[in-house]
């Protein structure tokens, strides 16, 4: 074979690798996952059915990229393993972008602000909470993995932090008395207290947060540069047609804006 062959078959064989190489991202199916919480996950009538602002644009990510994903949910906790360990390929949920964070994982372009926590109390409890050092000397409540968890553990003082599964449990030890205040994720607790599911607590209105407006990305893998651009790309589409305005406002985020 002369040299001009084997040129040709050389750049015919690496056309087929790219080919094959769209091809398979085209047809692999991602995993993405997130916490079982309302408004980023809603349990359909259908059974097994999944809804929400993280469902919904993950599957509009999806879309957009010529992808095929499936999500589960799992508790916070549990995702930055699970996604380090390759159990799944994504983490789509209000997972906020923290400098500890950003250590085990990757982030995509922030897709949304958050809310800085909040405090919740007994309903019955009138005190005027203004910082968390009105806490200290009480035991407190939060959600195992979260910034919340953090911040209470570098504040320090409390007679006890106790750590539950999820912010819903945080809320029930108030309820139940195991815990003088629940600190929770801003964004969750104010959208459950909407839907009338803070029975007999509240919300500390007083309460100013020493904490800067939490963004929230999507994270990948560690060094999965490939699909952290996928994610980009399709993230900054999206935005810019009005489909991340519409997945929000969908769910009562009306007042939502474009991270800076």
């Amino acid at each position: 074979m002369n040299k001009l062959g084997k040129i040709l078959i050389a750049a015919i064989v690496a056309v087929g690798a790219i080919a094959c190489s769209a091809s398979s991202w085209a047809q692999q199916s991602l995993k993405a996952a997130g916490q079982d919480v309302p408004p980023w996950v809603v349990h359909d009538k259908t059974p097994g059915a999944l809804s929400g602002i993280a469902v919904d644009l993950m599957n509009a990510i999806a879309k957009d990229a010529g992808l095929q994903v499936k999500y589960e949910v799992m508790t916070l906790a549990d995702l930055i393993p699970a996604l380090s360990s390759g159990k799944i390929d994504l983490i789509a949920t209000n997972l906020s972008i923290s400098t500890e964070r950003k250590q085990q994982v990757d982030f995509s372009n922030p897709f949304a602000y958050g809310l800085p926590e909040v405090v919740v109390v007994l309903a019955s409890d009138p005190t005027a909470y203004r910082t968390l050092a009105d806490l200290k000397g009480l035991p407190v409540g939060t959600s195992t993995g979260s910034i919340q968890l953090a911040l209470l553990q570098k504040t320090g003082g409390f007679s006890e932090i106790k750590v539950y599964d999820t912010d819903k449990d945080a809320w029930a030890a108030v309820a139940s008395g195991a815990v003088k205040a629940a600190v929770t994720a801003g964004t969750t607790t104010m959208y459950a207290a909407k839907q009338g599911q803070l029975t007999n607590l509240r919300i500390v209105s007083s309460y100013q947060s020493p904490s800067a407006t939490p963004q929230m990305g999507i994270a990948v893998k560690k060094g999965n540069s490939e699909l952290l651009g996928k994610m980009n790309n399709s993230l900054a589409r999206l935005q810019a047609d009005g489909t991340v305005k519409a997945i929000f406002s969908k769910y009562g985020w009306d007042d939502w804006e474009l991270p800076e």
